[in-house]
Parts: structure tokens; sequence; C-alpha cells
């Protein structure tokens, strides 16, 4: 399968527009590129789920008893990992079992989880006192975020497939 981006002029209200086309020279190739996808996919929601566990609940739990970090951060903290490993749960099954609405939900549940992740970031970072540790923080942040992105981006290509009537031969 081969993705060409176009971007198209088009005159006032919308200047330019990107176009994604989908080359796909046999049916053969374009299964074995959407299953490498849902791989990819799937170690991404590993990689998600496992920020949600160490980085939020985890992090959570010890600020609320140890009290190192305000409660309503603990709380917030704890609430997000919940909602991350909830979304995995069902962003996996989704991908899976090849449920494009389901996809689609799990792609808004992610740009939310996005969201939250960014205040959270932008929190953390303002709070932070040094220098040195603030520029680390803000290298790690900027990483997850941008990862997140593209876990985005590679849930609308797989949605796209779905669309097209992408189903797995052995399943």
């Amino acid at each position: 399968m081969y993705i060409t981006l176009y971007i198209i002029y088009n005159p006032p209200p919308y200047k330019y527009m990107l176009v994604f086309l989908f080359d796909s020279h046999t049916m053969a190739e374009n299964s074995r590129s959407v299953r490498w996808l849902q791989i990819i996919l799937t170690l991404f929601y590993g990689q998600v789920i496992s920020t949600g566990i160490y980085e939020y609940i985890i992090q959570g739990i010890s600020g609320l008893l140890s009290h190192f970090r305000p409660t309503y951060d603990s709380i917030l903290l704890i609430i997000l990992g919940i909602f991350m490993i909830l979304y995995v749960v069902y962003a996996t099954l989704a991908l899976w079992y090849c449920r494009t609405k389901m996809s689609i939900i799990s792609v808004l549940i992610l740009i939310c989880i996005l969201t939250l992740a960014l205040a959270k970031s932008i929190i953390e970072i303002i709070s932070m006192g040094r220098y040195s540790s603030r520029t680390e923080c803000i290298l790690i942040r900027t990483t997850e975020l941008v990862l997140r992105i593209f876990g985005i981006l590679a849930s609308i290509v797989f949605i796209h497939c779905l669309r097209q009537g992408y189903k797995p031969a052995n399943f």
C-alpha cells in the first residue's frame, strides 16, 4: 500500500487541502500493510497502557500517600491513568475485531487523552523550579505528546482502510 500526499490550493475560505490517496497494487499487499498497521498500533497501545500505569496511577497514588504533590494533581493523575487503561482495552478490541465505529470513538477518546495530558504537562512544567529538570521534563512530555499524535494519525489511516472494506483474511 502506498500513501501519496497532495496539497491542493483552493480559493477562500479553504486555502489548502491535504489529500491522501491510497494506491493498492494487490489485495494481498494491502492486507499485509494493514496487518502491519494493526501491529504498530498494538505496540502504541502498549506504550499508552504502560504510561497510564506507571506515570499516572502509581505516581498519583504515591503522591496521595506521601503528599509530595497537590491532592488535585494526584487525583487527576489517577483518573487519567484509569482513563488510559480503559481506552487501551476498548481500542484494542476495535483494532483487532475491525470495528469502524469503535475505532472512530477510540480516536476521539485518544484526542481527549491527548488534551488532558497536554494540560497536565503544562501545569507540571510551569510548577517546576530548576531549569535543568524543567528542560528534561519538556523533552519527555513533548516526545510523549508527539507519539500520541502519531497514534492518532495511524488510527485515522486504519479507519480509512476499514471504510475501504478491509477485513482480515485469517480472523
